[in-house]
């Protein structure tokens, strides 16, 4: 009787909670907004509204905001709320171009002096926010040296020439002009971060500049007091008129409200061809359940403080281009063209592309950011500033980080230093392009545990600026990484080591992976430390070595440098070769989970039999169906049988078979099934 009362009961509810959905969906109501639309509209299709604002003013749970085509010069805000059950959904009209531009463009150039020419323009936004474009391209602000190859990687800059103090430094041939109130950017001899300060004064051969405390991380090892690899560092000023000299340069004079440009060719700027950024964020969500879909965004970010939102489909450029924070003492900022504050946020199939900071950046304090799902993005051309940023910077707990493709960038491809957080099938390379002590993937550690698992992503093609000595990691656990899975990665191309490991490093487990053309296999810098309980289990390289310590318990690894064991790594195809040596090599792990398809497992981080999986983008998953992990099962590769010399025999006469019997055959088998067939029919009707 309880159970017949319970099932009513949750009949009950369900019935109840589907109406309620049913009347929720009955109430949604769509709504437009149109470059030509008026906010005394309705909202309907016909008579779309003109602002977001005033869209967000109706807005309700379950709502739709369709965008209609054109260029959009406002912050989309929502402080309206869905539900689970109930979402809003912000989408651009279909097969419509929705540009949100954080922008305003320029016009009313005239000569200011040869090349240069001139614009009035009254910019309020923040110094450090504020670019200029040019046929949306990015501008630079007047400096010295300049940038003579229009790449921002390479950073073109005057080295010491000789020791600096903690606030200045020597060259030779600085423009003779008072640099006051412009800015230095200061890179040092280790290169692992810049800083950038204000200028106090110069000389033809000095640059003078807030003082930096060189007693302290990060501006030790970074200060121009500190001789690294046979240097002190190198620096560019910018910021001042007297130093617009190039193509593609910019200053504004904020007190006379004056733009100059020089462009590529020299000529003058057509009226609105030139954009100057005007707000900070095109897109802010403070509401929950929120959802934006297939927008394109440029010159502004977007920023996500309430939880449950999703952001899908959409292209954003240059969301974040800013200067350095002038009191900047960790070598870092919290903002990105993604900022995310709110937890169980998902960020899928958006391309994200260029900005001076991090890619997407997912804040980690008192809870802020957690339970974050990132899948199939591309996110590249980020960290043109050189400080710790990353096209992908996450230190909320309980991450998942998926099949992404990532690359080009100054420093660290991707930070995680988060607790219970996955980080797979990602494609990370071309890291490391301005600083050097970095990785591919990067991490820091402390007291705790991070039960995160690192797992089938392809970091690769990375070497570090030839300014340094070039240590690009594959996979770096930084200083007292502890409780990181690391399994079947595939390094190769990098100059540094493929898994480096610093510090009081404990708890690590790295099995399965395969590093190829590495600088070495592993690496580590102990610096007095306790290191413990790591191990190193079923890994293959074509360099060395492993890390023989008692602090590393290494079992069923193989390096071979001559024999090639892959098919075609420069193919991308890493499967064992039928001859390979990695074959049925490996040891089974207990409390790990690894199919396998012959009696053992493949050494490294593919196994012949199972699934060519692959990494980035649409990434083919390692989930092979067919690999039983049977320690019984017959070897994938047959070993071939002895060559033996056959006894001359005499062929018997043969005698055609009057048997009928099936013998096993294939006929017998089918007359079989027949009749089973039919006597399954004549009891059930089907067959």
């Amino acid at each position: 009787m309880f159970k017949i009362k319970r099932i009513q009961g949750q009949l009950f509810c369900g019935l109840l909670f589907s109406s309620l959905a049913l009347s929720l969906s009955v109430n949604a109501k769509t709504l437009y907004v149109a470059t030509d639309g008026d906010d005394s509209n309705d909202g309907q299709m016909a008579s779309p509204l003109a602002t977001f604002s005033q869209a967000n003013s109706l807005l309700e749970a379950g709502d739709t905001l369709i965008i209609k085509a054109g260029v959009y010069r406002q912050t989309l805000q929502v402080s309206k709320s869905g539900n689970e059950q109930s979402p809003i959904l912000i989408k651009a009209e279909d097969n419509a171009e929705v540009i949100i531009r954080g922008t305003e463009p320029v016009s009313g150039w005239s000569v200011y002096q040869g090349n240069i020419y001139q614009a009035n323009v009254n910019s309020e936004i923040e110094e450090a926010f504020r670019q200029l474009y040019h046929k949306d391209e990015i501008m630079d602000i007047a400096r010295w040296p300049n940038n003579t190859d229009g790449d921002l990687y390479t950073i073109d800059a005057a080295p010491l020439s000789g020791k600096g103090t903690v606030s200045s430094v020597n060259a030779d041939n600085i423009p003779d002009s008072d640099l006051t109130g412009g800015y230095i950017w200061y890179l040092g001899a280790h290169s692992g971060a810049s800083w950038t300060r204000q200028i106090s004064s110069s000389t033809t051969d000095s640059v003078s500049f807030t003082a930096i405390d060189d007693t302290k991380w990060p501006f030790n090892p970074h200060a121009p007091t500190i001789q690294r690899h046979d240097n002190f560092g190198r620096f560019f000023v910018f910021g001042k008129l007297a130093l617009l000299d190039h193509k593609n340069e910019w200053f504004y004079d904020a007190e006379q409200q004056i733009i100059y440009l020089q462009t590529a060719d020299g000529q003058a700027p057509a009226d609105n061809e030139v954009e100057i950024a005007s707000r900070q964020n095109a897109v802010i969500l403070d509401g929950q359940y929120i959802s934006i879909e297939g927008l394109e965004i440029f010159g502004a970010n977007v920023r996500v403080n309430g939880n449950n939102n999703t952001i899908k489909n959409n292209k954003i450029y240059h969301g974040l281009e800013r200067m350095d924070d002038l009191t900047n003492s960790s070598a870092q900022v919290g903002d990105g063209s993604i900022n995310v504050l709110g937890t169980h946020t998902t960020i899928t199939d958006n391309v994200i592309e260029h900005g001076s900071l991090n890619g997407i950046f997912v804040a980690g304090w008192s809870g802020r950011g957690q339970y974050v799902h990132i899948e199939n993005n591309t996110i590249q051309y980020f960290d043109t500033l050189g400080i710790h940023a990353s096209p992908l910077r996450v230190n909320a707990n309980d991450a998942t980080i998926l099949r992404n493709t990532v690359a080009y960038t100054g420093r660290d491809g991707v930070f995680l230093p988060s607790q219970n957080s996955e980080l797979g099938y990602n494609d990370v390379s071309r890291v490391g392009l301005i600083n050097n002590d970095g990785g591919v993937f990067y991490t820091v550690g402390n007291d705790d545990n991070k039960n995160t698992r690192i797992h089938h992503n392809w970091f690769h093609d990375s070497v570090g600026p030839s300014y340094a000595d070039g240590r690009t990691a594959g996979i770096y656990l930084d200083n007292n990484s502890k409780g990181y899975q690391v399994d079947h990665n595939v390094v190769w191309n990098v100059t540094w080591a493929g898994v480096q490991l610093n510090w009081a490093n404990w708890n690590n487990n790295i099995y399965h992976n395969t590093i190829i053309n590495a600088g070495q296999a592993m690496g580590e810098w102990v610096n007095g430390y306790t290191r413990q309980d790591n191990r190193v289990w079923n890994n293959y390289t074509n360099v060395g070595d492993w890390l023989v310590d008692p602090a590393y318990d290494l079992d069923s690894n193989l390096i071979e440098t001559e024999q090639a064991q892959l098919i075609d790594p420069e193919q991308l195809d890493f499967m064992p070769l039928d001859t390979s040596l990695l074959i049925d090599q490996g040891r089974t792990i207990d409390d790990f989970e690894k199919p396998f398809a012959g009696p053992s497992p493949d050494i490294g981080a593919y196994e012949l039999g199972g699934v060519k999986w692959t990494a980035g983008v649409n990434a083919i998953l390692d989930d092979c169906t067919e690999c039983q992990s049977n320690p019984d099962a017959d070897p994938v590769v047959e070993p071939a049988p002895e060559p033996t010399t056959p006894e001359p025999t005499t062929p018997e006469p043969t005698t055609p078979s009057t048997d009928n019997s099936s013998g096993g055959g294939s006929f017998g088998f089918s007359l079989i099934g027949l009749a089973l067939c039919r006597l399954f029919w004549t009891r059930r009707k089907s067959c």
